[in-house]
């Protein structure tokens, strides 16, 4: 080996190297452990105490080894629950303390934020670079919000929501959507076709200081045709539109502003929650907000939803939702298999096995079995910013392709449970037309699963290359090439073989989990990271989506924030934005699609803007002590997510198992 993959001054224990694979003992995780059912929360679960790891800042984990999880241990003793009002950090203004709800009756969640606290918990501005992740999307977009249009990215098939029906014109540049009657916001007030318009308009008008806008640039104009019909009229044809857009699948529909709270606001800086001026957050979907703390976000059940007044749905049986904060593996999985979570955050499989182990009500979208998930649509790779030296040169982007074995990467992070990939787009059955017909393409610029030394050794030594008397790369002032590369905490099990990879391929390479760097990455500072893409393989709207996302029109300069989270390559070729733009008009099932999105992925190939290294499986663990009829393989009514707004599918489906 090349040397150790760390960087940081402070080297890791083998207890804390093997917990940055999941891998750490699980003696901690005891708490109820031997059958024994978790005490009953009143309200909320109490916050458990951090611990040294936890609290200290993250640092990276040792070269990369597989180790058996550990055997359960005996139990600890578990942390007596309290009351929320008793932790909150804040009591919001206007709404007293949270009323008592059963645990039986409750809901638990774990998404966003890190170390048990969400800086961005009082954000609930999804077009904002915190509030759309860790604001928004933990919690107020499952429980509060709904889409115009429900849909499912893993069959293609959707449901109208808000949406009672919607049509395109002849030519793709128009499309009416017709509103449900009787759709209310929580606060009572009638929602409108106007507060759709207005919506719509505003994200188009500031669409270069926003984030999360999907496809509003094709946007001409909004228009209100009367209270329950709106027009969309684009400035060119796109019949991927409604999907985009329109849909759960990160469209505009994820946030609409109530227009008699926002007008007048700058939607650029509010973050729709001021408790000391009155404003407070709301939506049209099942729950209201109770409570917002940096230790959780609380919403309880709105007796009077719409939909349950009208007759569309039916109350759900969850009376109260709470999301907490991510927490280190150790102690998410200690409060998943003691019955304090009922939906853990995502966890690694040998973890996810040892849980199985301590608590057999745990399971994942397969089960206790493999790949203990689903594939979704959101495929890892190793980004760059194209723009920023030195890897604006296609050249370094193919050599750090050619210095990874994806087959013994993959193996590694994913314990034997995962799929390579070599391209952006998931391979989903009604995909693989498009996947054959790359392979050939593949094969011309030599990409496959194995590494290449000797064609990455030419390539670096083009580029001026040298290795040093410790045997790195560096360029031709003698100045070693040491990339650092921000890897998210819920891919942290591809850090270090990733990172041994290139150090024995001559990169004196490493990597950094450490919070924040996302921001860094949405606006191009940090010019290598390790992450997904997507909505990739979606039926209504690939090809051309994930082609998109690598046009021109997502580029930004170094220091803005890209407008959708996953154009963060900066890549830019006039001749592949011609291609993509001819593409853009035409169905998939069109005959010129498949021709001409070959032609855009040889530009692709060429040039690497990114390299992808496998599928996502997303492996969250459900817990049925107190709710049953999760999605599954077996009854997949949906895919369980708890970032992802069609988790309000499953939160209105399962049902009280009548545990106390």
């Amino acid at each position: 080996m090349n040397g150790s993959v760390f960087s940081h001054q402070v080297r890791l224990s083998r207890r804390r190297a093997l917990s940055a694979f999941g891998l750490a003992s699980l003696g901690v995780i005891a708490a109820a452990c031997g059958g024994a059912p978790a005490a009953s929360p009143t309200t909320a679960p109490a916050q458990a105490a951090p611990t040294s790891a936890a609290a200290a800042a993250p640092t990276q984990a040792a070269a990369a080894t597989q180790a058996p999880a550990a055997a359960p241990t005996p139990a600890a003793q578990q942390a007596t629950p309290t009351t929320a009002a008793a932790q909150a950090a804040t009591t919001p203004v206007g709404n007293g303390p949270l009323k008592e709800v059963p645990r039986n009756k409750t809901l638990i969640a774990m998404q966003g934020g890190n170390n048990g606290q969400n800086p961005a918990y009082a954000n609930f501005n999804i077009y904002t670079p915190d509030g759309s992740n860790f604001g928004w999307h933990s919690g107020p977009l499952q429980t509060m919000n709904e889409p115009f249009i429900m849909f499912d990215v893993l069959t293609g098939d959707y449901e109208n929501w808000l949406a009672e029906s919607w049509s395109y014109n002849s030519d793709f540049t128009e499309l009416t959507m017709k509103l449900r009657q009787g759709i209310e916001w929580s606060d009572g007030k009638p929602y409108t076709s106007k507060d759709v318009v207005f919506t719509f308009n505003t994200v188009r008008d500031h669409q270069d200081k926003m984030v999360h806008t999907a496809e509003i640039n094709y946007l001409k104009e909004a228009q209100a045709i009367d209270d329950l019909t709106v027009k969309f009229v684009l400035n060119k044809p796109n019949p991927r539109w409604w999907a985009t857009t329109l849909s759960s699948n990160h469209g505009i529909a994820e946030q609409i502003f109530p227009e008699h709270i926002w007008n007048g606001q700058d939607p650029t800086t509010f973050t729709f929650y001021d408790p000391a001026k009155g404003i407070w957050p709301i939506g049209t979907g099942p729950y209201k907000l109770s409570q917002a703390t940096p230790q959780q976000k609380v919403f309880d059940i709105n007796p009077n939803w719409w939909a349950a007044k009208t007759g569309f749905k039916k109350l759900p049986a969850v009376e109260r939702v709470i999301y907490l904060p991510n927490q280190d593996d150790t102690l998410s999985t200690q409060r998943l298999v003691t019955n304090q979570l009922d939906m853990c955050k995502i966890l690694p499989v040998p973890t996810l096995k040892a849980a199985f182990a301590q608590n057999p009500k745990v399971i994942t979208y397969s089960g206790q079995s493999p790949p203990y998930g689903y594939t979704d649509w959101c495929p890892i790779s190793l980004g760059f910013n194209d723009s920023a030296a030195p890897y604006d040169k296609p050249e370094m982007r193919q050599a750090f392709n050619f210095a990874i074995d994806r087959n013994k990467l993959v193996n590694l992070a994913e314990a034997g449970a995962g799929v390579v990939a070599l391209h952006q787009f998931t391979p989903y059955l009604w995909f693989q037309k498009f996947d054959e017909s790359f392979k050939p393409i593949e094969q011309k610029y030599g990409l496959d699963a194995s590494a290449h030394l000797d064609k990455m050794s030419g390539l670096l030594g083009g580029l001026g290359y040298k290795k040093d008397s410790g045997g790195f790369w560096a360029d031709s002032s003698g100045k070693r090439f040491s990339p650092k590369i921000a890897v998210p905490d819920w891919l942290k099990n591809y850090g270090p073989p990733l990172t041994q990879q290139l150090r024995d391929a001559g990169f004196d390479a490493s990597f950094d989990t450490s919070p924040g760097l996302d921001a860094l990455v949405q606006n191009g500072q940090q010019a290598l990271y390790f992450n997904c893409q997507g909505p990739a393989g979606v039926k209504g709207m690939d090809p051309y989506f994930m082609l998109s996302i690598f046009t021109s029109q997502y580029y930004r300069p170094t220091g803005q924030p890209a407008p959708i989270s996953w154009a963060t390559s900066r890549f830019r070729d006039t001749d592949y934005d011609t291609i993509v733009e001819k593409i853009s008009p035409l169905k998939v099932d069109d005959p010129q699609t498949l021709e001409l999105t070959d032609q855009a992925m040889d530009i692709w190939f060429k040039n690497l803007p990114m390299v992808y290294v496998s599928e996502l499986v997303i492996r969250y663990p459900m817990n049925t002590t107190y709710w049953t009829g999760w999605p599954s393989k077996d009854k997949p009514y949906g895919f369980p997510h708890s970032w992802q707004q069609e988790l309000l599918k499953t939160i209105l489906t399962v049902q009280p198992t009548g545990a106390t």
